[in-house]
């Protein structure tokens, strides 16, 4: 719940910045809960998803999977060896990086409180896969092998989660023990190239070896498909004639256990701004009120006076308020911020859809709730001491 429900935001403090999350918060029994206070039921409006794959650099492909050991050829790079762009054999797309996306969206009629909870559900109880495993049997770059594993522990793995199982006993993954229901396995094997002072390698040297079983998520649907979201990650630098060889193991984590288990690479909301005007303001002091603003929130109707004209793309700079500056404005205008009226924005970094992820995280928290709603009806509580004195409500 939500009580006050308006932040009135000054100059210089905010006030009414109270949560009311639980009975038990302030008070006890229903008599605690303030007059204004209002039930969560949220309702989700203005949904808008913009794919962040058109503003990437380089070309993305799917991975392949490869049998052979790769070796860079000389198509990759300049002879100078200053070329820092993948290239590939395969037709420019963007199938990698369908999924990074932004997704905004309106919540209306949820506390802080729960909205808070939702943000933290994506990220870090939405599991995706990653890289968690490494054998490095030769490394000759400049790259440490405790670094390297932490880079390509960090390269986003897109592949069929929800049929995977997570990992839950220390015997159940190893490269002696591969499990097609728990890992993915892949290989990476690159030598530099004499006629260049160096070659780069890149996150889609990596070639997925498919386990007995997992044949069909090469070609499969899409949701299914095991491919890197970004396959032009550098990871090193070989001079030449040195190589690299490694194994890598890929399992199903959250967030909460590890950040490179974390679907989203922003996760937040803000309560939606509301400002009104207490009186007219006309003539000078109107265009002056335009004018001071630096992201046009005001502008001046036809009979010259003030208007909030576009209130969301308010920054709360408090300029309009300033007293000590505007003296014959500050005082007739009032910002506010709605604590049951949030803008949610989510950054998915390419393992699901943005829409993927907010659905999963209800599903979470429904469970959730459902599993405490078991609980507390198998619970017998025994109350004592002066709270027994209380009557009940």
């Amino acid at each position: 719940m939500s009580y006050g429900c308006k932040l009135r935001v000054g100059c210089d403090k905010a006030l009414h910045t109270e949560t009311f999350s639980a009975p038990g918060t302030h008070g006890r029994g229903q008599a605690a809960i303030p007059p204004t206070a209002l039930p969560d039921v949220p309702t989700i409006s203005n949904i808008k998803v913009t794919s962040a794959a058109v503003k990437l650099p380089g070309r993305h492909a799917p991975v392949k999977v490869e049998e052979s050991t790769r070796n860079i050829n000389a198509n990759e790079e300049e002879a100078e060896g200053n070329s820092d762009v993948p290239t590939s054999e395969s037709s420019p797309t963007t199938s990698t990086t369908r999924s990074v996306e932004t997704m905004t969206f309106d919540v209306e009629r949820i506390s802080p409180p729960i909205a808070n909870m939702f943000r933290r559900l994506m990220m870090t109880e939405v599991p995706v896969l990653a890289f968690d495993r490494m054998l490095i049997e030769e490394n000759d770059s400049v790259v440490p092998d405790e670094l390297l594993a932490h880079r390509i522990g960090l390269v986003p793995i897109a592949g069929p989660v929800l049929k995977m199982q997570f990992v839950t006993e220390s015997n159940q993954v190893g490269f002696d023990a591969l499990d097609p229901q728990r890992v993915l396995v892949f290989e990476l094997a690159a030598e530099g190239r004499r006629d260049a002072k160096s070659t780069s390698v890149y996150s889609g040297d990596l070639k997925w070896k498919p386990l007995p079983g997992q044949e069909a998520w090469a070609t499969g649907a899409d949701e299914d498909r095991v491919f890197l979201v970004h396959p032009d990650i550098i990871l090193t630098k070989l001079g030449p004639g040195q190589r690299l060889k490694l194994r890598a193991i890929a399992l199903k984590g959250i967030g909460g256990v590890h950040a490179k288990w974390t679907p989203v690479s922003v996760c937040f909301y803000e309560l939606k701004t509301s400002i009104y005007l207490r009186e007219p303001i006309r003539g000078d002091c109107a265009t002056k009120l335009q004018r001071i603003c630096p992201v046009g929130v005001f502008g001046v109707n036809e009979e010259g006076e003030s208007e909030v004209a576009e209130v969301e793309n308010c920054t709360l700079c408090r300029e309009c308020l300033r007293r000590d500056m505007y003296p014959e404005i500050a005082d007739k205008i009032v910002v506010e911020k709605d604590k049951t009226r949030m803008r949610f924005t989510i950054e998915s970094i390419g393992q699901l859809h943005a829409s993927q992820i907010f659905r999963y995280a209800l599903a979470l928290f429904a469970e959730r709730v459902r599993d405490l709603a078991g609980r507390i009806r198998g619970t017998e509580a025994i109350v004592t001491g002066a709270a027994a004195a209380i009557p009940s409500t």
